[in-house]
């Protein structure tokens, strides 16, 4: 089961997010990484956006019972890169 935040409700009518896509994003994902300064699960994938492929990433908390989907947001894929070189240097940002 998988729950929006209510401020991501907004945000996503504001950049005009399906709003089904953090769903399939979390499902459907390539990658996942865990973000170290908050918790969150990150997952990240390729998806039709605007009328074209772009790299997405949903920030979620996870129970056993259900997934909260807290932020959405295209991605590039030079900064999933440097999130992650940064997290074998630093112990920050997302680490697998």
């Amino acid at each position: 089961m998988e729950v929006l935040m209510a401020e991501l409700e907004d945000r996503l009518v504001l950049r005009h997010i399906e709003r089904d896509l953090p769903e399939h994003i979390i499902r459907e994902a390539q990658r996942r990484f865990t973000d170290t300064a908050t918790g969150y699960r990150i997952a990240v994938a390729t998806v039709i956006y605007r009328g074209a492929d772009h790299l997405m990433m949903v920030a979620f908390e996870e129970t056993e019972s259900e997934m909260v989907a807290v932020s959405v947001h295209p991605l590039d894929e030079r900064d999933a890169e440097r999130k992650v070189i940064a997290s074998l240097h630093a112990k920050q940002a997302w680490v697998l």
